[in-house]
């Protein structure tokens, strides 16, 4: 009996991604170097929002935008069940709770009429996947969201490239925040890797430095002689993208 395995993904690395990486090896900045910020700004361009902040995986990119939502012990966020864990453990993370909601059997994505049942004066959130690629239908998760005066998150890691209209997943039309995935099973590949998008200049200014330990280095009122002066605002991760993960 002859076998064939099916591998579970596999990425494409040609010789242009190669050079790209050894490039940033034989540099200066293997790290924080101005790779990163060019990766976030031709993702950003491409989807459509104001902002985008690359972290070192999908997960943490799940944790800094339920972060950002100030979630915290007692809290419930209503997701889908059909999906990897980071989605929700990223919300345990916070303290807050997730709570689940049965799928469409049609789609595999959270069936929108249920959502309403599950909101509770605790609920702070709803957040969707997009499974395989499919877009949720966002119009009617923010009309909810809006009645009940609750932030919307897309976990996008399975729906780099997928439109809602002419709206690429990821502009945030009906969201805070978006999540993407860079693992290698992923449409693009950092290696391990991810990013959130979003349009709020002062949940960007925030997530920056709650990538970082919490530090922002851009303060000079206090020190204006002093270019070293930085000082921590709160208390961060070290959830940064390397530089040869960015050319990659």
């Amino acid at each position: 009996m002859i076998s064939k395995s099916i591998s579970y993904g596999k990425q494409f690395i040609d010789d242009d991604d190669i050079d790209a990486v050894v490039n940033v090896l034989k540099s200066d900045f293997l790290t924080q170097g101005s790779n990163v910020s060019n990766f976030e700004s031709k993702l950003s361009d491409y989807v459509g929002s104001n902002y985008c902040v690359a972290l070192s995986s999908g997960t943490t990119a799940l944790h800094i935008a339920y972060t950002l939502l100030n979630l915290s012990k007692g809290d419930e966020v209503i997701t889908s069940p059909l999906t990897f864990a980071a989605t929700s453990n990223a919300i345990l993370y916070t303290g807050a709770k997730p709570v689940f909601v049965d799928i469409d059997i049609e789609t595999g994505l959270i069936d929108i009429s249920k959502i309403e049942s599950k909101i509770t004066d605790k609920t702070k959130a709803i957040s969707v996947i997009h499974y395989s690629g499919l877009p949720c239908n966002m119009q009617e998760v923010r009309k909810i969201a809006d009645k009940y005066n609750l932030k919307v998150i897309e976990d996008a890691c399975h729906a780099l490239g997928a439109k809602i209209g002419d709206d690429f997943i990821g502009s945030c039309k009906y969201s805070d925040v978006t999540v993407f995935s860079f693992h290698p099973v992923k449409h693009i590949t950092t290696g391990e890797g991810g990013a959130i998008t979003l349009n709020n200049k002062e949940l960007y200014e925030r997530a920056l430095a709650l990538r970082s330990h919490g530090i922002i280095r851009d303060n000079f009122k206090t020190m204006p002689d002093s270019p070293l002066f930085h000082e921590m605002v709160e208390l961060g991760f070290n959830y940064r993208l390397t530089d040869f993960q960015a050319a990659l």
